[in-house]
């Protein structure tokens, strides 16, 4: 198996070797700098002045993500006492679970049971500027895709999917970005049979959801796009890196248009997306749904909770849910309903453990068979390829990576602001279509990433993303020799599919299902995501960039060496091998009518051919939107809310605390 990379930090914190290794990494040689000795003694004034010092960092540390901000965890008290049975029992509290619990218990008379598997959010969670530290920890499930002939071809085992296993799910793992996609995907949603899933309809429930706090956009067209006053906190990005005027402007002589609100009313160009952010830290799903109504006495919150399987009652309606917290098994019981929120990976995973989905899968499992439907098939991802330019190699000064870390840190700990609150040029976002410029929509999003000379940062980056040794090094060898600029090539509209199957019935440990994720399976992705590399080789000969004396970086990718330079030829064999998801899987519990055979789930998300059960997630998206999934799954479970309360014929809202 090919080995990931690592950056080793000797005693001497301002070098570095490069080397491959499976072991943890050793940030800054800490262990170095705590057992130094002073020269001289304190006469007892500095000691003291140190003392404090280290009293008030760790008091900025603990109130950075205390445990009092977050919801009680029920679980301990369910150990003692058993569980009684709830009105509603969700299964996983991230983008789409948080929304629905909230919005589920404004009913007073309801009684909401939410379990997550993970625990509150880490520090790194809440800081914006160092999420990318989440990944491969225990907040993170971790997945990895089969290898695969067709894709990811340099990644060390398999593409690497991170999802976020912690109060609210992705939501705390992600970048925060806060785009929507377009119109026409919502509209194909409703031309494929689902009714009041059109774009109209759906953009009260991003409104309803969000509390838009630049009124240059909020208020932009009399309010037609952005809510006022909702729990989802919406804003700029307080970035001040220097990259972003230039990367602008560079885009701009490309003959783009600047957008001052990407989720307005035009979707090609470019500009500075808005985040889920609040005060300078993360404003997750979690935050901003759960903490403000975590006192409400008809909702409990189990976390740490492993959920196994779903069963049926005598009457055939799913109304049990089994799960583990820590190694004791705990069953509940649903009288209306259970909603499933566990995500495109686990929701999939759940309903085959309990008898719902493909008929010989699950028979060749051994699992008896309750609905024969096509759970886990339909995977759609948005891929993405990173392309690398070489900016300044004369004139661009090595960054001291140890130094900026602690210069930012003292400012976001003063006042939540400077480098740490944010994350660099990653908030800038270019839209284009490369068949058609002319096009309304976009088939291709560019994200922009940066690392200066010399910052250790890349080599954090290419290790969290899995790449091999060869990668890696080559990546590395890049950021020691000029300031770089990594734009991802996303591909919107992905046309190739995979999927999600068990790979045992066992429910007694967490078995990671088979994740297939069928990219590149169609040449038309492919087609196009060599176009956007035509116009990124366009960009880089704007006079803009080539002021900074831009260049392509050429990737060592043994795999292509053989093949003539910058033909397509040479541009399909580096995708195959660079090809990385952007952490949007979706599809796998398919919304659709009664005459779509590949359907899960009905237009109001009920499971089709069983009672009891509703999915809601990004699972459900019938085609993936173009754009970051986070706020659509949000929007989803702002929706479904609504629906549940319809058809419950409880449509309240006695709770309104926010």
């Amino acid at each position: 198996m090919q080995e990931s990379c690592e950056l080793i930090l000797n005693e001497n914190v301002n070098s570095s070797v490069y080397r491959s290794n499976r072991q943890t990494h050793r940030p800054f040689a800490m262990e170095a700098l705590l057992n130094s000795q002073c020269a001289a003694q304190s006469l007892g004034p500095a000691n003291q002045l140190f003392a404090m010092l280290i009293q008030t960092i760790m008091a900025a540390q603990c109130s950075i993500s205390s445990p009092d901000m977050w919801p009680k965890d029920y679980g301990p008290t369910a150990l003692e006492q058993g569980l009684e049975e709830y009105d509603f029992v969700i299964v996983g509290a991230g983008s789409a679970g948080s929304v629905v619990a909230n919005r589920l218990s404004e009913n007073p008379d309801w009684k909401i049971l939410l379990l997550e598997a993970g625990g509150d959010p880490p520090i790194e969670s809440e800081i914006p500027d160092t999420f990318f530290a989440i990944l491969k920890t225990e907040a993170d499930w971790s997945f990895y895709s089969e290898p695969s002939e067709k894709a990811s071809k340099s990644s060390a085992q398999g593409s690497f999917w991170p999802r976020g296993k912690m109060l609210g799910g992705c939501g705390a793992l992600n970048a925060m970005l806060y785009v929507r996609g377009n119109p026409r995907d919502y509209d194909q949603w409703e031309q494929l049979g689902n009714a009041g899933w059109g774009f109209d309809a759906v953009l009260e429930y991003f409104k309803k959801s969000e509390n838009n706090m630049d009124p240059d956009i909020a208020d932009a067209f009399q309010g037609k796009y952005h809510g006022k006053g909702g729990y989802l906190n919406v804003q700029r990005f307080p970035t001040e890196n220097a990259m972003i005027p230039v990367m602008k402007n560079a885009v701009k002589q490309l003959g783009f248009k600047e957008l001052n609100d990407i989720n307005g009313d035009e979707h090609i160009g470019y500009g500075l997306m808005q985040g889920t952010i609040v005060n300078g830290t993360r404003c997750s799903p979690a935050k901003a749904f759960l903490n403000p109504i975590k006192d409400r006495p008809n909702l409990h919150i189990i976390k740490h909770a492993r959920v196994t399987n779903l069963e049926q009652d005598d009457n055939g309606k799913y109304n049990t849910v089994n799960f583990y917290i820590n190694d004791k098994k705990m069953t509940v019981k649903a009288s209306k309903e259970i909603v499933l929120s566990a995500g495109a990976i686990n929701t999939p995973q759940l309903m085959m453990l309990s008898g719902i989905g493909p008929r010989s899968l699950l028979e060749s499992n051994g699992i008896k068979v309750t609905a024969d439907l096509s759970v886990g098939a339909n995977l759609q991802d948005h891929i993405i390829v990173p392309v690398l330019f070489k900016l300044n190699k004369s004139t661009a000064e090595l960054y001291n990576t140890e130094q900026e870390y602690v210069k930012n840190l003292n400012r976001y700990i003063q006042d939540r602001s400077g480098p740490l609150a944010s994350h660099g040029i990653t908030s800038l976002a270019a839209f284009l279509n490369t068949v058609n410029a002319t096009d309304k929509y976009p088939d291709v999003q560019l994200h922009f990433f940066d690392f200066p000379k010399g910052s250790k940062k890349s080599i954090l980056y290419t290790d969290k993303v899995g790449y091999n040794e060869e990668v890696c090094k080559s990546f590395y060898d890049a950021t020691e020799e000029a300031y770089i600029i990594m734009v991802f090539i996303t591909l919107l509209n992905p046309k190739s599919k995979g999927s999600i199957e068990i790979v045992s019935p066992d429910t007694s440990q967490y078995l990671p299902p088979k994740i297939t994720t069928g990219y590149l399976e169609e040449a038309e992705d492919i087609g196009t995501i060599i176009r956007a590399v035509r116009v990124l080789q366009q960009l880089i000969e704007t006079p803009e960039l080539q002021g900074n004396e831009a260049e392509l970086h050429r990737m060592q990718i043994t795999g292509c060496s053989d093949l003539k330079y910058d033909e397509d030829e040479y541009w399909e064999c580096y995708v195959r091998h660079m090809t990385l998801t952007l952490y949007h899987p979706v599809g796998t519990a398919r919304m659709g009518p009664d005459d779509d055979p590949a359907a899960v789930v009905d237009s109001r998300l009920k499971v089709r051919k069983v009672d009891g059960l509703r999915v809601v997630d990004g699972s459900i998206m019938p085609i993936i939107v173009s754009g970051n999934t986070n706020a659509p799954i949000m929007m989803i479970g702002e929706k479904v809310s609504d629906m549940i309360k319809e058809d419950w014929k409880a449509n309240v809202d006695v709770h309104t605390e926010l």
